[in-house]
C-alpha cells in the first residue's frame, strides 16, 4: 500500500479531473482534499474540503465507516455506485473506485481513486440541493494482494438495497 508521500498527483494528470483524495481525521470524518474538476462538473458542486459523510444518509454512515476501515485493516480496495437526485429530481449513478493509502506524517488515514458517471454526462447542469444525499445501490471490495473481507457484522450492511457488483 502506498503511504501518503508516496502520492504524486504529477504521476497522474490525465486521471487527475476524475480523482477523489480523501483524509480520514475520525471514523465518520473523511474530508475530500481533492475533488477533481470532472466531478465538479459533473456534479454541479465542488466538494473539496467537505466531509464524505455529510452526503450519506445516516442509516448508511456506519457501514460506510466500516467498509473504509476494512480498507486498511486488511488491505483492500472497493467500487461502488451510489445514485444521488438533484433538485429536479433527476437520478444520477456514479462509481467509484477507492483504495487505501498509507498514513501520512500525522497519522492519518487517506483514501485515493477515480469517480465516473455511469450514465450519459447530463446535458443541464447537475443540481444539488442543500439536502442531497447519495445511496449505495452497488458494492464490492477489490482483491489488491491481500485478500477481501470473508463476512461483513449485519450491522455494517447498508439498510437500502444495494446489489454486489459481479467480479
Amino acid at each position: 500500500m502506498p503511504r501518503a508521500c508516496d502520492i504524486n498527483p504529477s504521476d497522474f494528470v490525465s486521471l487527475m479531473p476524475y480523482m477523489r483524495y480523501m483524509r480520514q481525521v475520525a471514523p465518520e470524518t473523511v474530508v475530500f482534499r481533492v475533488w477533481g474538476t470532472k466531478l465538479t462538473e459533473w456534479m454541479g458542486i465542488d466538494l473539496t474540503g467537505i466531509n464524505v459523510f455529510d452526503y450519506l444518509p445516516p442509516e448508511e454512515r456506519a457501514a460506510e465507516a466500516h467498509r473504509l476501515r476494512i480498507l486498511h485493516d486488511i488491505p483492500c480496495g472497493f467500487v461502488q455506485q451510489r445514485e444521488v437526485t438533484d433538485t429536479r429530481d433527476i437520478v444520477h449513478r456514479f462509481e467509484f473506485l477507492t483504495l487505501p493509502v498509507g498514513p501520512g506524517p500525522d497519522g492519518a488515514r487517506r483514501f485515493i481513486g477515480p469517480g465516473s458517471l455511469c450514465d450519459d454526462v447530463p446535458s443541464q447542469a447537475f443540481e444539488l440541493g442543500a439536502g442531497s444525499r447519495t445511496f449505495i445501490k452497488a458494492f464490492s471490495y477489490l482483491d489488491i494482494g491481500f485478500g477481501v473481507p470473508t463476512s461483513v457484522p449485519p450491522a455494517c450492511i447498508a439498510s437500502s438495497p444495494a446489489v454486489m457488483l459481479t467480479e
